[in-house]
């Protein structure tokens, strides 16, 4: 008998609670896709609605965490259907304006509509009134967008800092970790992250306070250095990494600030002087690159090329009779041996200064067949020049153009992924003040198409986030490194390399 109580009482239970899912996935079907009214009471309307972030007529990668977003416009209830060309539907409702697309739907649109073309057809509820506004279109590319970037958070501030670190956000999803956070290294500065070939195996970043020096990431060793020599302007700045990992190139540099009279320029940030230099990460040596030492020119943002037979940089004349608004850089690039670690020749690639222009942050897509750079009025530091705008230079051609993703704002530092498709680039355009993330496709005929604003789950949440997003830097795999490792090796002294800069012009 108490066996048949048991059975009968988990039998009870059981049907219990498949009656109660069952009325939960009810009302929550009720929720997110209420009465549909038929096709002849809508309204249609000839526009576009406006909806944050700005998603219209962009090119996406196939990869891409959900595209959530607020809809601008007046209304009670509101309607998204999410068609792909090729299959799949999507319906949600709000009633708050907010729309919030679950992963795994979003994932099989991708998925089912890779190469083709969705689009998102909006609807709203006013006044016992339904309108339907035109059909956003979405072109989702083929090719992926590399799935982590690495950038620096840091609030606003000039000569200080206070809370700020590193961090990892997996761009599938919206997951988003710290590297190192400065609270872990005495409130220390970080910065000036770099990788060998995209990869999180070879990577390297400063630290600039009490505990300064160079953190270098090489498989699962890591060290710390001290790239300051007798023979060098300064420590270590502004890194690449040879594609064999076998080296590092740096600019030394001598750095001032000051600020303007004029409230909109507010800060400017010039170099007095600056040379190349090489770092072994095999010998721990530092070696100049020839022709780039003294104080005839200021050479600075190293850049190898993906084969590793170029570094790319950028140079200006060190006349120190000129104004700090008249200096302009122009890109160069230096030969290189990698078997005999032997430099060659010095040539001219992007002459900025005929433009009357000045150029900055020379990045080689990983195919080889372009240049991008930032360019601006003068000096080579565009984060303060409201006029910075992105350049692409081909170098199978030598043409150049200014791209039509730029901004009425300062467009700034960038990043190539892996296949060559996509970049990030910061941009101000969001407020004029903060520095915010933005995605663009290169197309087939090699035309950036519109950016769009890095996604976040919340898509209201820039409008209370107070940091800029600094360096940005795609990256084909996850830093796997706890904090805490990196922190103990920052606080711990840095080894000494050795200089082999006198008289030589090689680097073994």
């Amino acid at each position: 008998m108490n066996t048949i109580r048991t059975a009968s009482r988990l039998i009870y239970s059981k049907y219990f609670n498949i009656l109660h899912l069952l009325a939960y996935l009810l009302l929550a079907n009720s929720c997110l896709s209420p009465k549909f009214p038929p096709d002849e009471s809508i309204n249609n309307l000839p526009q576009q609605p406006k909806i944050f972030p700005d998603y219209t007529g962009i090119t996406i990668p196939p990869n891409i965490a959900p595209l959530n977003f607020i809809v601008k416009e007046d209304g009670e209830n509101f309607i998204a259907v999410f068609k792909g060309n090729k299959g799949t539907v999507i319906q949600l409702h709000s009633n708050d304006k907010v729309f919030k697309i679950p992963k795994k739907k979003w994932e099989k649109l991708l998925i089912n509509n890779r190469g083709s073309q969705c689009e998102i057809r909006i609807y709203r509820k006013e006044k016992d009134q339904w309108s339907g506004f035109a059909p956003i279109l979405i072109r989702i590319a083929r090719e992926p967008i590399d799935p982590y970037l690495i950038y620096r958070l840091i609030p606003p501030g000039y000569r200080t800092w206070s809370a700020m670190g590193l961090y990892q956000r997996d761009l599938t999803t919206f997951k988003e970790s710290p590297i190192i956070e400065n609270q872990q290294i005495k409130n220390n500065c970080v910065n000036c992250h770099s990788f060998c070939n995209g990869n999180s195996e070879n990577m390297m970043f400063h630290i600039r306070g009490s505990v300064g020096g160079t953190m270098i990431k090489k498989g699962n060793e890591i060290e710390k250095v001290n790239l300051k020599t007798n023979e060098t302007i300064s420590a270590g700045v502004y890194p690449s990494w040879h594609p064999s990992g076998k080296y590092i190139a740096f600019s030394t540099n001598e750095v001032t600030q000051y600020f303007h009279a004029n409230p909109e320029k507010t800060i400017e940030v010039i170099d007095k002087n600056s040379d190349l230099i090489i770092y072994s990460t095999r010998n721990h040596t530092v070696s100049h690159v020839p022709g780039t030492k003294g104080n005839q020119h200021m050479e600075t943002y190293p850049c190898w090329s993906p084969d590793g037979k170029y570094l790319y940089f950028c140079r200006s004349d060190a006349d120190t009779k000129t104004q700090f608004d008249s200096i302009r850089y122009d890109i160069f690039r230096i030969e290189f041996d990698l078997q005999n670690g032997l430099f060659g020749k010095i040539e001219t690639v992007f002459k900025a200064s005929e433009k009357g222009l000045s150029a900055s942050f020379p990045r080689i897509s990983p195919d080889g067949n372009y240049l991008l750079c930032t360019l601006h009025n003068y000096g080579t530091f565009p984060i303060w020049h409201k006029e910075a705008n992105l350049c692409l230079v081909d170098l199978r051609t030598g043409k150049s153009e200014i791209l039509d993703i730029n901004s009425e704002n300062t467009e700034s530092f960038h990043t190539w992924s892996s296949n060559s498709k996509w970049i990030v680039f910061s941009s101000r355009r969001y407020d004029g003040r903060y520095t915010k993330l933005y995605i663009s496709y290169m197309n087939e005929y090699g035309k950036f198409q519109k950016a769009f604003l890095l996604p976040q789950r919340d898509p209201e949440f820039y409008d209370s986030f107070f940091y800029s997003y600094n360096v940005p830097e795609l990256v084909i795999n996850a830093i796997r490194i706890n904090p805490r490792k990196w922190a103990t090796i920052a606080t711990q002294p840095a080894k000494h390399v050795v200089d082999t800069i006198k008289g030589i012009d090689n680097i073994y």
